[in-house]
């Protein structure tokens, strides 16, 4: 009897975290996924006391950068880093996780996680004044979230309220274009929109943090 109440609970235990494994549609979930971020990223010296609130970290910056169509920046040298900060979070019941670059705003992604599916969109921040928009005549916003093709997503583990654990991860995609604005003009004046879109890898590390 022992034998095969020890059979059932190591099937049933089995089935239970293959079916959470698949609860959430549009990642894969891989905790060896760990080591390649580590690769990726370095501690910040300036900035590793922010931590204790979001990660904040040196990130490879990987893609290619269009701007009108034509290919800008490239770059695949993992050396290269820039400051990077990311977190999950639960808002209005939906699991989402953010990952910029820049301390302030910044250029990144948005992983939205929607009836138990997960999309990641290009997303883009601003906090001096509005700068992105989805079509060249409409209103500069201040964060703007692009839909994007040749996605993928990996997580260490799905994010749990409860244990507020770090999660490891990894995003690529091909954004739709948007438009943007590097500057302010005075006051009634329209500043100048460009075309752009990006293609991105990106490796990170984030936590909880609570809005």
């Amino acid at each position: 009897m022992i034998k095969y109440l020890f059979i059932f609970f190591s099937t049933f235990t089995l089935f239970s975290q293959t079916n959470n494994q698949k609860e959430v549609t549009g990642l894969i979930i891989d905790p060896t996924i760990k080591q390649e971020v580590e690769n990726h990223i370095k501690e910040s010296d300036d900035f590793g006391k922010m931590n204790s609130v979001m990660q904040v970290y040196e990130n490879s910056i990987l893609g290619e950068f269009f701007e009108n169509d034509t290919l800008y920046i490239s770059n695949d040298d993992i050396t290269k880093k820039q400051l990077f900060k990311s977190f999950y979070y639960w808002k209005d019941g939906k699991l989402g996780i953010d990952g910029a670059f820049g301390l302030f705003g910044g250029i990144g992604f948005n992983i939205n996680f929607n009836n138990n599916h997960a999309e990641v969109f290009h997303m883009l921040s601003s906090d001096d004044f509005p700068s992105y928009a989805y079509n060249e005549k409409d209103t500069l916003i201040y964060r703007l979230e692009v839909p994007c093709t040749e996605t993928k997503i990996i997580l260490s583990e799905l994010p749990d309220k409860e244990k507020k654990q770090l999660i490891y991860g990894y995003v690529e995609f091909n954004s739709n274009t948007y438009y943007s604005t590097s500057g302010s003009l005075d006051k009634g004046k329209k500043p100048p929109k460009k075309r752009y879109r990006n293609n991105m890898k990106i490796y990170f590390r984030c936590k909880y943090l609570e809005l």
